[in-house]
């Protein structure tokens, strides 16, 4: 197992070598870190080995054997014997079978954990996907706002050197030129940063290299109304089912430890002298253990395992609201991206076009400022990214709602307002951290599963092994 799981590390390593002729989809990505991711890996392993305790579970006690002298005289004289024994303990009809179904609950429900585990993993990876296309952009555009800057500032020279302009514009120019280089050079190192994170995800070293194809999540046309999901089916409400049940039996456990254990004794006595008048003999003797203490420990054990019982039963309900109330919400935020998507394509973006076309129109004309030519083309651009972002905004949706978790690590794209004229900063894009950086994955609280018990908590007796008797 772990020979083919290192070979398929290896040919996803070698696949990732070739990247640059074969851009990888986020399909694609999010294949190679279901199959290579450690905590997804770890967590199936987890459910595995939750399998293999349930036949232990279900297995009596190992049987106590014990070998010794017996009637050994104080004066040192002869005529010891030989004592052989063995002793094995039975439970109360009804306990190993309470043991093996809490066993198997656990297994089940570990089995559904490693599916939400798996689920956080692909959102987180969706988004630092989109995180990487997004920082791929706001370089592809600073370079070409860049390029327009240098002609712009080549214009602006001339006009200085004719009296066309004031040396100020021709500076404002060079600024702005600085201003858009150092961007870029935050941005080269964002992209660094996020391409470790691809490809921690995928489980391989950092500087693999990794070119990302990211025009399949805009080929998406996503009808809200047709998506459909069954609450019933989510792999943490069925993890939380399998907890109550859980809960149910360790309640009978507890309970059957009020009934005594059985314990079975053999023994055989050999002397060790031959003309001993002693024959060898056998014995077989039955005992129980006797709940003695029965009010500090059984009743309490049993009022414990109630308090768990219905504490189950009432997250189990909080849990049912809580994805409800995020179905809800996931809803509802893949409708409004969509609509924002609309609004840019058809009213924002358009009408920017237009007063960018104005405003180049007015420079070259020398009607408008060189200022506010600039301030038409940042606006643009911030714009654009807007719309990237509004767009990955619904792919982050629909995976909300396709990988339903009740505490999603998820976050927003798109700024809450489209960015107006005249602002001449970035900060404006509150979702997206602006042109400069890439928008923070808050990796939320992890996975809220119930703590799981490798042991059932009913039964706190041991065998006695009878050696005293």
């Amino acid at each position: 197992m772990f020979i083919l799981r290192y070979l398929s590390v290896v040919l996803i390593t070698l696949c990732c070598a070739s990247v640059s002729a074969n851009p990888l989809s986020l399909n694609e990505f999010l294949n190679q870190v279901r199959a290579a991711n450690p905590s997804i890996e770890a967590a199936k392993l987890r459910a595995l080995a939750l399998k293999h305790r349930i036949k232990p579970s279900a297995t009596w006690d190992d049987p106590f054997i014990a070998a010794g002298i017996d009637e050994k005289p104080f004066d040192g004289g002869e005529g010891e014997v030989r004592r052989y024994q063995i002793s094995q303990t039975i439970p109360f009809p009804g306990k190993i079978g309470a043991r093996e179904d809490i066993a198997e609950k656990l297994a089940q429900a570990s089995e559904y954990d490693a599916i939400t585990r798996s689920r956080q993993v692909e959102v987180i990876a969706t988004q630092a996907y989109l995180q990487a296309g997004y920082n791929s952009q706001a370089i592809r555009l600073n370079q070409n706002i860049q390029k327009i800057i240098q002609d712009t500032t080549a214009s602006a020279k001339v006009r200085y050197k004719t009296g066309d302009s004031t040396h100020h514009e021709w500076l404002l120019a060079k600024i702005e030129l600085s201003i858009l280089k150092v961007e870029a050079l935050r941005l080269e190192r964002t992209r660094t940063a996020l391409m470790a994170l691809l490809n921690e995800l995928r489980n391989l070293p950092s500087e693999t290299p990794l070119e990302t194809d990211h025009s399949g999540p805009l080929k998406l046309e996503i009808d809200p109304s047709k998506i459909v999901t069954n609450l019933t089916e989510q792999p943490e409400l069925k993890s939380w089912d399998f907890q109550k049940k859980i809960a149910a039996s360790e309640l009978k456990l507890v309970k059957l430890s009020y009934a005594p254990d059985f314990v079975i004794q053999g023994m055989a006595m050999e002397p060790t002298m031959r003309d001993s008048q002693m024959k060898s003999n056998w014995g077989v003797m039955i005992g129980v253990t006797v709940p003695l203490f029965f009010w500090r420990k059984q009743s309490e054990l049993v009022m414990a395992a109630e308090k768990d019982r219905l504490a189950s039963i009432s997250e189990y309900r909080n849990l049912q609201n809580r994805l409800n109330t995020e179905l809800t919400d996931a809803k509802q935020q893949l409708k409004t991206s969509v609509d924002v998507v609309k609004l840019y394509k058809n009213d924002v973006i358009p009408l920017t076009e237009i007063a960018v076309r104005n405003a180049r129109s007015g420079y070259a004309a020398k009607t408008l400022p060189l200022g506010q030519f600039l301030e038409a083309l940042k606006s643009q651009r911030t714009q654009e990214l807007e719309l990237l972002a509004a767009q990955y905004d619904v792919v982050v949706a629909k995976t909300r709602i396709e990988e339903l978790l009740s505490s999603p690590p998820v976050t927003r794209f798109a700024p809450s307002r489209p960015t107006l004229f005249g602002s001449g900063n970035m900060e404006q894009m509150s979702g997206a951290g602006g042109m400069d950086s890439s928008p923070t994955i808050n990796m939320g609280q992890g996975m809220s599963g119930p703590t799981r018990k490798t042991a059932p908590s009913g039964d706190q007796s041991s065998s006695s092994g009878m050696g005293g008797m």
